[in-house]
């Protein structure tokens, strides 16, 4: 996986899980205030590897670090509600 690859998965796995925590503020309550916060999802092991690599190599000194498990993402849709299409003339 190269960095670039990395960086994508990870940024679409962090929007996915800060839409997640916008749906159930009870999650967010759970992460300690400074925690480093490790996606890790169950489908992409090599991800997982990378990340906790990751953390291990830039967590600070006795900073918590929270794992969030993924079984999985489902797959993308839209969250547009009746899109109508005019061609303008």
């Amino acid at each position: 996986m190269t960095d670039q690859e990395l960086f994508t998965k990870n940024l679409k796995l962090s929007t996915e899980f800060d839409l997640y925590l916008i749906e159930h503020p009870e999650v967010a309550e759970q992460i300690p205030e400074n925690a480093v916060v490790v996606l890790l999802p169950e489908e992409d092991q090599e991800l997982c590897k990378r990340n906790l690599d990751l953390v291990k190599a830039r967590r600070e000194s006795g900073q918590a670090i929270v794992h969030v498990r993924i079984e999985k993402v489902a797959p993308p849709h839209s969250r547009l509600v009746k899109p109508r299409v005019e061609v303008a003339a």
